[in-house]
């Protein structure tokens, strides 16, 4: 038996911070796509499936926001930015939306996205069978 690993879609435009931020949500067992531009992102919500998403909502190519209200209703997202206000907004315009206001704490950003997917039915820690 083998836990299954979460889908986490990380859009991000900054390398060094995507690249950090996906080695630590591997450690802590997610699976991560990556996506630096909106284009990216919106070609992975259909090929990869996410059952969670972590957006920056500035982009230096194309809008995070165009992202997150793309996102199904039913998957978790948390807005990382530097903009309350925008993200607010967001958070009423599309259920199960989080905000985390950068720069931000990594445990609270783990801790935010397990209370999430506890909250969908959407838990981290069932286990799969390997065949």
């Amino acid at each position: 038996m083998q836990r299954r690993r979460t889908r986490l879609l990380l859009v991000e435009d900054d390398a060094s911070v995507r690249t950090f931020l996906q080695k630590f949500l591997e450690i802590h067992d997610f699976e991560v796509a990556t996506a630096e531009t909106s284009d990216e992102a919106l070609d992975l919500i259909e090929q990869f499936k996410p059952e969670a998403a972590i957006v920056d909502l500035l982009l230096a190519q194309g809008n995070g926001r165009e992202v997150v209200v793309s996102m199904p209703r039913d998957v978790p997202v948390i807005i990382f930015s530097g903009l309350p206000m925008e993200s607010a907004e967001l958070d009423r315009l599309r259920p199960r939306t989080r905000l985390i206001v950068k720069p931000f704490s990594l445990v609270l950003l783990v801790e935010t996205i397990e209370q999430m997917l506890r909250e969908t039915g959407r838990t981290r820690r069932e286990e799969a069978r390997v065949q």
